[in-house]
């Protein structure tokens, strides 16, 4: 059985979607056997993948009501190596529930007051929502649209850090590569794009994210050193 990655915030813009693109064309290209699960009612993952995309192959299904994403998303596992979960940018059922299902959950955080407000809050619902299912779900912060050495950056973090929320090493770079992929469909493998991808990838399949013996041998040394 795969694992289920719900990626949530209840703040929109924050790269959500532009984060299950990365790493569901990524993770393919590695030889996994991913599905994608869109759980927001704007459907643009769904319609960017059935449109617009062009790579690796993998499952892009839709589903909104809040029953059936449990339901969709445990059958996909059944026979996928790893389903992401794509949710909705404002406070949802629906997203309760794929956070509530999840092994692991992504928080994806731009440099900005509201989306940092925005991630505690999600912080504070997966924990709650552990707490209802009465067992661990494990979640990391994944900082997006990051300049290393941005006064907000450093605002940002410093503001997450008082709250001790677990923030991963890797980030997704302010970089005109992630904005275009939209629009032409043509995810990176290789590059910043790909080696940012690469490197997370290897980060979060340390955690239990994902199924690590997929992974290419320096990606399990990568693991391993962290």
């Amino acid at each position: 059985m795969g694992t289920i990655l719900t990626v949530a915030s209840g703040k929109g813009g924050c790269s959500k979607s532009t984060t299950v693109m990365v790493l569901s064309a990524n993770l393919a290209s590695r030889g996994y056997r991913v599905a994608v699960v869109d759980a927001d009612r704007n459907q643009s993952f769904a319609s960017w993948h059935a449109h617009a995309y062009e790579g690796p192959k993998f499952t892009c299904r839709s589903e909104v009501d809040h029953i059936r994403v449990v339901d969709l998303a445990g059958e996909m596992a059944d026979n996928h190596d790893v389903v992401l979960v794509d949710t909705a940018g404002f406070e949802s059922l629906t997203a309760a529930s794929a956070i509530g299902m999840a092994d692991f959950v992504l928080i994806p955080c731009t440099p900005d007051r509201g989306s940092v407000r925005e991630t505690m809050r999600t912080a504070q619902q997966v924990a709650s929502l552990s707490k209802a299912a009465r067992r661990s779900i494990p979640y990391s912060v994944l900082l997006t649209r990051w300049k290393p050495r941005g006064l907000s950056e450093r605002a940002a973090i410093e503001s997450l850090l008082e709250e001790k929320l677990p923030l991963l090493e890797q980030t997704l770079g302010d970089l005109a590569d992630f904005t275009k992929l939209s629009f032409s469909g043509l995810v990176p493998l290789t590059g910043k794009v790909g080696e940012q991808a690469a490197r997370l990838i290897a980060e979060i399949a340390g955690k239990g994210a994902i199924p690590k013996d997929l992974l290419r041998p320096s990606l399990r040394k990568e693991i391993k050193a962290a």
